[in-house]
């Protein structure tokens, strides 16, 4: 910030600067025009002999830029306020190119906010490409499972995993007090958070102890309650509360990006406070959801060949007719949570940046057509001497400026998308809640215009004028080119 405005105040004192030259040039050449009317010169000449005498005054005022001034910054400003002349004498034009941008942009910038978290943003997990869920399948289940007496053999037995953890679901629960409220309870094993890499940003997770039938009765808040109901007191910790009539003690409280594995809610994690011999002898059947981070160099494919043995042990326990149709399964978190969604996702960010394109096509169109109408003009400022990379770099800065409005504005356009896919959209398509529009999003956009500006820009800035222009007057936009920019924008 620093930095920019001593470069805006170095370019303030240069303009005053020069201004001052000006002033001093310009007395110069009238006092030697003065003294060639009194040697008997007429001024026309005197004036200009003393123009010659000092080398030239606009190539005096040039030399000056060059030495005192940023060249390119004058010379970006002085494009930058033609063009804005420019769009100010056809605003039709300027409106046009601007809202087909913001459409485009505002479409793909959306989708792209919805498809982002599915495709490319990490996992709120540390080391999040070594976790993976394990389990059996089955035709009836949607989702990898484990039976309590299998669990406890596998994790007896198990080689491939750093660790394995479970949990035994997310449920209803009331939190019964002077504020109610209807949550989400999620039953946890001691070594879940370690597991997945998450630490409480107050407090501690539970203890081997508490992981226990009778052990003592306490739990983990989610950030969002502790905000919404407890104001971030951080009291809270120890504090007694009822949940489904029993009080529990808060321990902690979760991050602000926690997620289960599952993608589920969780307003309070509580310990499974299973039995463990009970599970493994007399009541194998309770169902839970194992998840595990994979030993360094190891892949899913490498752990499901290395526990072959004991799933073919636990597939011995089961009734024959149904050993054909349980089959084990590991794979990575990301792939549990997301299924079949990736493949939906990759569509329609193509089909964003289908439309996008096709914006772009069509801002290069209407480009082109305007450059065919300023033949004219652009041929006189060459014969003026303005050079092919001058009117190239014009040409850009024009393109580059109505991105940057278009962009703009297809950022507001993307925030109402947004609310209408959140709010059409199934529920059953993961993170679609999480969809914002960020820093990460703008920036995402911002460079999507740069870009727009920079395809759609070189179609005009790549037109030479016709030497034949200089003998036309003014070329104009016919009713029919009208008709077109109004198809365009449709």
């Amino acid at each position: 910030m620093r930095k920019l405005r001593a470069l805006w105040m170095r370019v303030v004192r240069a303009r005053n600067r020069q201004d001052e030259i000006d002033i001093e040039i310009e007395s110069h050449v009238a006092m030697h025009t003065e003294d060639g009317v009194r040697a008997g010169l007429n001024p026309e000449e005197a004036r200009r002999q003393a123009l010659v005498r000092l080398g030239g005054a606009e190539q005096t005022r040039q030399a000056w830029r060059e030495r005192n001034t940023l060249p390119w910054l004058e010379s970006l400003l002085r494009d930058v306020r033609y063009a804005l002349r420019g769009f100010g004498r056809n605003p039709i034009f300027a409106v046009t190119v601007i809202t087909t941008l913001a459409l485009g942009i505002g479409a793909t910038t959306a989708v792209f906010s919805v498809v982002d978290r599915i495709l490319f943003r990490s996992l709120p997990y540390a080391h999040a490409d070594r976790l993976v869920s394990v389990g059996l399948t089955a035709p009836i289940v949607p989702q990898e499972f484990m039976l309590g007496g299998s669990y406890y053999d596998w994790q007896d037995h198990q080689q491939p995993f750093a660790a394995l953890t479970s949990e035994t679901g997310v449920n209803e629960c009331d939190l019964t007090e002077h504020n109610p409220a209807r949550l989400s309870c999620a039953n946890v094993e001691a070594n879940f958070l370690p597991t997945l890499g998450i630490s409480p940003v107050l407090g501690r997770n539970f203890l081997p102890e508490e992981d226990r039938p009778n052990g003592p009765k306490v739990a983990l808040i989610s950030y969002g309650l502790w905000l919404s109901h407890y104001h971030r007191d951080a009291g809270i910790l120890n504090q007694q509360i009822d949940i489904d009539t029993h009080l529990v003690r808060v321990i902690g409280v979760l991050p602000r990006d926690f997620e289960m594995p599952a993608l589920e809610k969780a307003d309070v994690v509580l310990p499974e406070a299973l039995d463990e011999a009970a599970e493994r002898k007399e009541a194998p059947d309770t169902v839970m959801y194992a998840f595990a981070r994979l030993k360094p160099g190891i892949t899913p494919e490498q752990a499901a060949e290395e526990l072959k043995p004991v799933f073919d042990y636990s597939l011995s326990l089961a009734p024959p007719r149904f050993r054909s149709e349980v089959h084990l399964r590991v794979r990575s978190i990301r792939d549990r949570q997301m299924q079949d969604v990736r493949l939906v996702a990759w569509v329609l960010l193509g089909a964003a940046f289908a439309v996008l394109l096709i914006a772009c096509a069509n801002v290069a169109s209407l480009l082109l057509t305007r450059a065919v109408a300023r033949e004219h003009e652009l041929a006189v400022r060459a014969a003026l001497g303005a050079t092919r990379r001058t009117l190239m770099r014009q040409a850009l800065t024009e393109s580059f400026l109505l991105a940057v409005f278009g962009a703009a504005a297809g950022f507001a356009v993307a925030e109402g998308l947004l609310r209408i896919f959140v709010g059409v959209a199934p529920a059953s398509l993961p993170l679609l809640t999480k969809a914002q529009l960020d820093l990460r999003i703008l920036l995402f956009t911002a460079g999507l215009g740069l870009l727009c500006g920079l395809v759609f820009g070189l179609a005009a800035a790549l037109h030479r004028p016709r030497a034949l222009a200089l003998s036309a007057r003014a070329t104009g936009t016919s009713g029919r080119a009208w008709l077109r920019r109004c198809m365009v924008v449709s």
